[in-house]
């Protein structure tokens, strides 16, 4: 593992939460079983009297995303990603973050805005030449799409629990270090083995599939939606002067920026800048239109349902407006968008007919993994695999045909075993194995890595601290979950 926590020892903080915003282009979760009221709407679950909102969620969700596909070489899929259950790891991860940010509370712990300011000023994302610079800070929370204010909400959340683990922080006693360095530098000789069934095996009666539905039907419900008829207003053609042009440009050239978040010069951002200063122009004749469709004095030009997972659509504006309210106009694209709200459809179990797909997947699923592991524990045993030799935890080597990440995850996995015999499921396979012999690595070669080893002892200990932490925190805090994930 030595290897492994030099590679990564950035991320190889004591935190069970990785969900301060990260700038990312991983994009946002398509989304599946809602157990929405009107209070939950903007919701994913709730800790306490703390709300974990869609988007803290959907930010967190990125966040996660490029941790992991930063420790993949940028080789994480959206498929890899369900595979590992990344939305449910968010989850669980924003719903211990919410409880500790509520014991922090407790403690009469605070997070003052000269803190955050300070903290914004040290990042050097935000940074020219070393200095913080306003414009690059703006940029940067733009094209995420949040305010400043709830980036700077975030920040307060990180500071409340880096405050929380150093009031909780530990040392590490000696007798904690000895026995972490034989734990890490353990090699262990294994013998491997990959075994599956037959996916024809699983058999799933209609019987079966509709009581499975019966005792889950409210894990199953229609997705929020809203009938809308709506106006689009575009801009008028119009000649616009250089001189025009360029004094728009002067006021809002913070909105014109290169990759790196560098302002572009005026002849590189003269076409964004020309569509931005004619959609601009158009606002005062979306106004107008808009007051004559409120007025019922103009029709709509056209209807649609939109639901509240369309990320195509701007569905927060909807979120909180009451039916046959219109609203104000939007920028959407390259126009203005009017709407008026004619019906709310409020979340509802789906019928069997209407969820019977995702019942079939769900039950296939747990039938598959429940005879996988049946059979993986008649196999494993007497199974004859693989010798692949000495490895140890910072081993990067291709195990069973896997690619290196799964293979490094599956030594992991044995190394955090006790049996010297046994199986991890992985997808649709079990992987078996056995340890031949175990070795330590020679102290001369174990000796360079003593301060690493004792910063890890360190992070170990609290990291049980904090888990055990939660334990209780999980009993003392009331939580709700509103959003399955998948």
């Amino acid at each position: 593992m030595i290897t492994w926590m030099q590679r990564h020892k950035k991320y190889l903080v004591v935190t069970i939460w990785i969900s301060v915003i990260a700038f990312v282009g991983a994009g946002f979760v398509g989304w599946g079983a809602y157990d929405f009221n009107s209070d939950r709407a903007t919701a994913v679950a709730k800790v306490g009297d703390r709300k974990i909102s869609v988007q803290d969620f959907q930010l967190a969700y990125a966040n996660h995303y490029n941790f992991y596909n930063n420790l993949l070489g940028g080789k994480l899929t959206q498929e890899k990603a369900d595979e590992i259950g990344l939305e449910k790891m968010v989850l669980k991860s924003l719903m211990e973050e919410a409880s500790l940010l509520s014991y922090a509370d407790e403690l009469g712990l605070q997070a003052l805005d000269s803190e955050v300011k300070a903290k914004l000023a040290a990042d050097q994302a935000f940074q020219e030449k070393g200095v913080f610079n306003k414009e690059i800070y703006y940029n940067a929370i733009k094209r995420m799409g949040i305010s400043a204010n709830e980036y700077e909400k975030s920040l307060k959340k990180q500071i409340l629990l880096e405050k929380l683990q150093s009031v909780l922080q530990l040392p590490a006693t000696k007798s904690e270090i000895e026995l972490f360095y034989s734990a890490i530098l353990m090699q262990d000789k294994l013998e491997v083995a990959e075994v599956t069934i037959d996916k024809n095996s699983i058999k799933i009666s209609e019987d079966e599939a509709k009581k499975f539905w019966e005792e889950n039907k409210n894990s199953y419900m229609s997705i929020k939606s809203y009938e809308i008829e709506y106006i689009n207003v575009h801009p008028q053609d119009s000649t616009i002067s250089e001189e025009e042009l360029s004094t728009f440009f002067e006021e809002n050239k913070h909105n014109y920026t290169d990759a790196e978040g560098k302002i572009l010069k005026f002849e590189d951002a003269k076409e964004s800048a020309t569509k931005d200063f004619l959609l601009k122009n158009a606002k005062k004749e979306a106004l107008k239109t808009y007051l004559a469709f409120k007025k019922g004095e103009i029709q709509a030009q056209d209807s649609k349902v939109v639901f509240d997972n369309d990320i195509s659509f701007p569905v927060n504006e909807l979120r909180g407006i009451a039916v046959g309210e219109t609203l104000k106009p939007i920028e959407q694209g390259d126009a203005y968008l009017i709407v008026k709200i004619n019906k709310i459809n409020e979340p509802s179990p789906k019928s069997y007919e209407e969820a019977k797909n995702e019942v079939m997947q769900e039950l296939y699923a747990s039938k598959f993994e429940e005879e996988l592991n049946k059979y993986a524990q008649t196999q494993v045993a007497t199974f004859k695999g693989e010798d692949i030799g000495f490895v140890s935890r910072d081993s990067m080597v291709k195990i069973l045909g896997m690619d290196e990440a799964s293979s490094v995850d599956f030594i992991n996995y044995i190394f955090d075993k006790k049996e010297r015999v046994g199986y991890k499921i992985s997808g649709e396979k079990a992987l078996l194995y056995r340890v031949l012999e175990q070795k330590l690595l020679p102290s001369k070669q174990s000796d360079k890595y003593a301060s690493l080893i004792e910063e890890n002892v360190l992070q170990s200990k609290q990291a049980e601290l904090n888990q055990n932490l939660i334990k209780k925190l999980t009993e003392r805090y009331e939580s709700e979950q509103y959003y399955k994930g998948k």
